[in-house]
């Protein structure tokens, strides 16, 4: 526990100096933590050293286009930059599907197109953290890490205090029914506090002002801190799930008492997208 714990408070330190770094800084940890995560999974499926290279160089051809997609919509004088992302997603599918082909009789397709998925998976979703703060800021990006941490720890201490009941015992056998409904619970006060001090500290609201707007954000944090905490438990079950088909207790280590990239931001990478796309659907409301 005592190790759980100082271990969240360096990395929260580490995640607080990235933030108010300047936006490159956060780009490139973003890209970093990225590039971890695929080695985790290729690690765990224990993709060979060609499949590592289709994998790396998809996530990168992705992520450099994704950085410059806006430069080349002006540069080829076109509003579609996101047709550039979807090229890149699309050649580095086509790219591993050239690979079944070369490892034919080496490799099973499955195992070539497992890893390309994981490849997308991690990818995409956390591209989605990158883009939530690119349009709507800092402020709302928080929303996606608070949601998931919050699920997380109220998920802990309520399944430890009050979980009797098994959830999915067979995929992940320490969580409870108690610690889901709890979890979830936690992300709609966690929301709720990440928004009011958004708005607050954002805007320099007066409290008689922003004391208006808490029905508002009583409702918003109840969207999203359901959605978000419903997302952020399948996300590590599913990671659960491909750590029991492999074998494996945890993705890393280089988290003492957490485990490494992939078991840290499994919560996030499946709530990222969804967050971003209720948000940007519904911050009329706000």
């Amino acid at each position: 526990m005592i190790t759980r714990i100082i271990t969240a408070v360096a990395a929260i330190a580490v995640f607080a100096a990235i933030l108010i770094a300047p936006n490159a800084v956060f780009t490139i940890a973003l890209a970093a933590v990225i590039f971890m995560m695929l080695y985790e999974c290729f690690h765990a499926t224990k993709a060979d050293a060609l499949m590592k290279a289709f994998g790396y160089f998809g996530a990168a051809l992705i992520i450099v286009t994704a950085l410059f997609s806006d430069s080349l919509a002006n540069r080829f004088h076109t509003s579609g930059s996101s047709l550039f992302i979807i090229a890149a997603i699309a050649v580095s599918i086509l790219l591993h599907m050239l690979l079944v082909v070369i490892l034919h009789t080496k490799r099973d397709y499955k195992d070539v197109l497992a890893n390309a998925f994981l490849m997308l998976y991690a990818v995409v979703t956390m591209g989605c953290v990158w883009l939530m703060r690119k349009w709507f800021g800092t402020s709302r990006m928080l929303l996606i890490f608070v949601c998931a941490w919050s699920c997380d720890t109220f998920a802990y201490f309520t399944g430890r205090f009050f979980g009797k009941r098994k959830l999915i015992p067979n995929v992940s056998p320490n969580k409870t029914v108690a610690g889901a409904v709890g979890g979830v619970v936690g992300a709609v006060i966690g929301c709720f506090v990440c928004l009011c001090a958004a708005e607050f500290f954002a805007n320099r609201r007066e409290f008689q002002s922003l004391a208006a707007q808490i029905p508002t954000f009583i409702l918003y944090s109840a969207v999203l801190g359901i959605c978000g905490g419903v997302c952020s438990q399948i996300g590590d079950l599913a990671a659960s799930a491909v750590k029991r088909d492999t074998g494996i207790k945890d993705f890393g280590s280089i988290f003492p008492g957490h485990g490494g990239f992939m078991d840290r931001f499994d919560s996030v990478m499946y709530i990222a997208p969804i967050l971003l796309i209720i948000y940007y659907f519904t911050v009329v409301m706000l």
